[in-house]
């Protein structure tokens, strides 16, 4: 009778061991890979995600200009310590989105890769895709 009392103990040990390494390997999943619950078909940004694939970045602003020809508005994001172009077209609110925006502010960006000149850039498609954090 007592081996047996002490065998449900040692079960239950071992049960509340198991049930804690698995809520640790998924809590460690779902803080270093929190894109992979991104509903949205979004991925993050890498030097091989497609071209025509949206992403969302977060960076921070390092500089913006108005295109000579158009009321584009070309951003350089600091994103991953590299220089990041993001290309915002006039009819996609390119000039209200400068008013609101400064050097130096942290912005998150959702867009759509494209590449420019051999270099790869985001352009984004609507105003409300780019936010101050």
């Amino acid at each position: 009778m007592n081996g047996k009392l002490s065998m449900e103990k040692e079960e239950k040990v071992i049960a509340i061991l198991l049930t804690m390494a698995i809520l640790s390997l998924a809590v460690a999943y779902v803080t270093y890979f929190p894109n992979s619950f991104n509903k949205t078909g979004e991925q993050p940004l890498t030097d091989s995600t497609e071209v025509g694939k949206t992403v969302t970045i977060e960076g921070t602003l390092y500089s913006k200009e108005a295109t000579f020809n158009g009321n584009h508005l070309i951003l350089q994001i600091d994103y991953n310590s590299d220089l990041l172009t993001v290309f915002i077209p006039e009819d996609n609110g390119a000039m209200n989105i400068d008013s609101r925006i400064t050097v130096g502010d942290k912005l998150r960006i959702k867009g759509e890769v494209d590449e420019y000149k051999g270099e790869q850039e985001i352009i984004v498609k609507n105003e409300n895709d780019i936010k101050k954090m």
